[in-house]
């Protein structure tokens, strides 16, 4: 049984779909990076975690170079991934944050004066 191409759904084509398809918005970009981030941070505390464990574990000074050396590179570049997705989920929440009916710029302006500890956390772990 074969399919046309353009057929999605039996009563859809492909670009009846596409025009149809829903609208992308700030709020579900933010939600997605947030998302993202998180479970790249995650997976950086997870290699972290094993690059310690495997310079702990090794026999010799040249094996504890080479762990080390490859997870610093390795850590490093995990570092950068998560820089560029915190900069973006600041560009989003500035955005969002100016606009005024936004339920996110509604409670920012709502809670206490002194801004949000996310890039204390930033600078720590990923040393940006």
């Amino acid at each position: 049984m074969s399919q046309n191409q353009d057929e999605v759904h039996p009563k859809q084509t492909t670009a009846e779909r596409d025009k149809t398809s829903p609208v992308w918005d700030m709020s579900q970009e933010r939600a997605f990076i947030e998302n993202l981030l998180g479970q790249r941070f995650n997976f950086f505390l997870i290699f972290f975690s094993l690059v310690m464990a495997g310079s702990t574990n090794a026999k010799t000074q040249t094996q504890l170079q080479i762990i080390l050396g490859i997870g610093s590179v390795i850590c490093g570049l995990l570092a950068s991934v998560l820089g560029r997705s915190q900069e973006k989920i600041d560009l989003i929440l500035q955005d969002l944050f100016a606009d005024e009916s936004h339920p996110a710029g509604i409670i920012d302006r709502r809670s206490k004066q002194g801004g949000s500890r996310r890039r204390i956390i930033a600078r720590c772990i990923i040393l940006d």
